[in-house]
């Protein structure tokens, strides 16, 4: 199981809008909508109500706004860079630069929960994080994780490919 095969290009934005946590919600809602099959306000409450059950955000300045939707097509992740870093989650947690937004639906919890673990092993790491930060382009930024992840042990799960592939 690889995360790009759940990662389109086009759902990449490397210069994030948002000046909240609410906006960046909805920006990330928006990448995700099109490939997920289910609309950007339906997306974005669920993102808001799991991001009130606890927070996100990981070390690195890094958050996985998450969540399961009913009608979604597939397990569908974007990546979202914001450049200043943005308040996110607990005080404590600091300013957030990198955003990976995923929507599954409910029947996908092993699934889900494999794809959130390969997300985290790979932006774990300080050298990658800030590479991804230099990146201009979607396509670099695609490009620079599919590098870094074709190098991480693979995972021993093949789920069915990111909604709307074939074969």
């Amino acid at each position: 199981m690889r995360w790009m095969d759940f990662l389109a290009v086009e759902a990449i934005r490397p210069a994030l809008q948002a000046r909240d946590g609410d906006s960046l919600l909805w920006e990330l809602a928006g990448l995700l909508a099109p490939e997920a099959g289910v609309t950007q306000p339906v997306i974005a409450e669920h993102l808001r109500a799991r991001e009130r059950l606890g927070s996100t955000v990981m070390e690195g300045g890094v958050a996985i706004p998450h969540c399961r939707v009913e009608g979604a097509r597939g397990i569908v992740t974007c990546l979202g860079l914001h450049r200043g870093g943005l308040a996110f989650g607990e005080p404590e947690d600091g300013l957030v630069r990198i955003f990976v937004g995923m929507v599954a639906p409910p029947d996908t919890a092993g699934l889900h929960l494999n794809v959130l673990s390969r997300i985290a092993a790979l932006l774990h790491t300080a050298p990658l994080r800030d590479a991804l930060l230099r990146t201009m382009t979607a396509a670099e930024a695609h490009t620079l994780l599919a590098q870094a992840e074709a190098s991480l042990h693979p995972h021993p799960v093949d789920p069915p490919r990111r909604a709307g592939l074939r074969g």
